[in-house]
């Protein structure tokens, strides 16, 4: 059996992975700063820790015990990496930790994991943090100076029914309430990943012990225009959209440029993707049906 530690672990599709985990049958603890009730309580040990702070106390637990893999869903910034590289330095055999499609930078019709190479990328300590940045300093911080194997998994938007960030609920709702959605390009594409998706690739990912960048996504992309009308069809609502040039704030979905993943690696390692149309359509149908009847 497979000792591991998650780091988070409670929330969305970290939490759906340790279900997964703990359904085959792993030795699962979750370390978490104890702000929530563990849900899974009676089946993975929990550990009180700040995972941010390199002196938690919780820390020294983390040290005595020999962990086989570390998955870490809250691994956001260059100084969270260099708290994982001190802490669990050369007992650790491989570190597993969320990155995202964030890291990439500019227009391109996909983005392949070669696109951000983490071990040639140069620190500005001037450089404004924001979450792309962050991801891409921690990958560097990692990927350059752990002692141990490292897995990054880059995700798209992830979305599910239980997606905590209600980024798919909002256009539903506004479908449903006969609001205006606001795109700046009709014709640019985007993707995502299904939360259980994101999960199953996870544990895929460490039973077979992949290494390096991977990108996790459905397999195929769709335009802004794509994402209308299945929104249309599936709310059976006619859709207000205003394709406009002016800066938009309120539609999480909305970029200039297109902003999809390409996933072929992981593909062709031997895990299955998606299509989109398999899934978005029938979420959104559900998430329609279900703001409905709260009606």
């Amino acid at each position: 059996m497979k000792k591991i530690l998650v780091l988070g672990g409670t929330n969305f599709f970290g939490k759906k992975a340790v279900q997964l985990l703990l359904d085959k049958g792993y030795d699962v603890t979750l370390a978490t700063r104890g702000n929530k009730p563990n849900p899974f309580e009676g089946k993975a040990q929990h550990i009180a820790l700040d995972a941010s702070d390199r002196d938690h106390a919780g820390w020294e637990f983390v040290q005595t015990e020999n962990w086989d893999a570390v998955f870490d869903n809250i691994c956001y910034y260059a100084s969270d990496a260099h708290i994982r590289i001190d802490k669990f330095g050369k007992q650790l055999e491989h570190y597993y930790f969320t990155s995202s499609l964030a890291v990439y930078d500019g227009a391109k019709d996909g983005f392949v994991e070669a696109d951000f190479d983490p071990t040639a990328y140069h620190i500005d300590p001037e450089k404004q943090v924001d979450y792309g940045e962050g991801k891409r300093q921690a990958e560097q911080v990692l990927f350059t100076k752990a002692p141990f194997k490292v897995t990054a998994f880059r995700f798209p938007i992830v979305l599910d029914e239980d997606d905590y960030t209600k980024r798919l609920h909002l256009y539903v709702e506004k479908a449903l309430n006969n609001d205006t959605i606001q795109f700046n390009n009709p014709e640019a594409k985007i993707n995502f990943v299904k939360g259980s998706s994101a999960a199953n690739a996870i544990v895929w990912v460490i039973e077979n012990q992949q290494t390096g960048s991977l990108n996790i996504s459905s397999r195929d992309s769709i335009s802004r225009q794509t994402f209308i009308e299945w929104l249309q069809e599936m709310t059976g609502q006619t859709v207000k959209v205003d394709y406009t040039q002016e800066t938009i704030t309120g539609s999480p979905f909305n970029t200039r440029e297109n902003w999809y993943l390409i996933s072929d690696k992981i593909e062709a390692a031997g895990f299955g993707l998606d299509e989109l149309e398999s899934w978005l359509k029938p979420l959104i149908r559900t998430l329609a049906t279900e703001m409905k009847a709260s009606q």
